[in-house]
């Protein structure tokens, strides 16, 4: 696949989660997504780290948080994750002086594992 097909493709499933985001930034956050791919960011991304992550995407994107989580599916106390304190990924001209570590690898904490042996690779649990 070219990259600017993958760019599209992407920039079109962001423009669905961020209606109000700005064309530029819904460009310069597709083109992320697909570095952070390559970085091998997708292995590590767990729901605290997913939900930085779209914080991130949406500094980038233009879109205001406030109106993502207006328009989000309703969360209970038992759904509701906390952003990361740390990212596993580059950072952005927008996430640079926010102060939060870059850490390539998250530490392996209670709570927290690395997707191995899951469905993915070769069964069921």
């Amino acid at each position: 696949m070219q990259a600017e097909s993958a760019v599209e493709i992407v920039r079109a499933s962001l423009a669905l989660a961020f209606p109000t985001a700005t064309d530029e930034g819904l460009t310069r956050a597709a083109e992320l997504v697909l570095r952070w791919g390559s970085e091998g960011v997708g292995v590590q991304l767990e729901p605290d780290l997913a939900e930085r992550m779209l914080l991130d995407l949406m500094a980038v994107a233009g879109q205001e948080p406030r109106e993502f989580e207006a328009a989000r599916a309703p969360r209970t106390d038992l759904t509701y994750v906390e952003p990361a304190a740390s990212r596993a990924w580059s950072r952005t001209a927008e996430t640079r002086d926010d102060g939060l570590p870059f850490i390539p690898r998250p530490p392996e904490r209670p709570g927290r594992g690395r997707f191995r042996g899951g469905w993915g690779r070769g069964g069921r649990g």
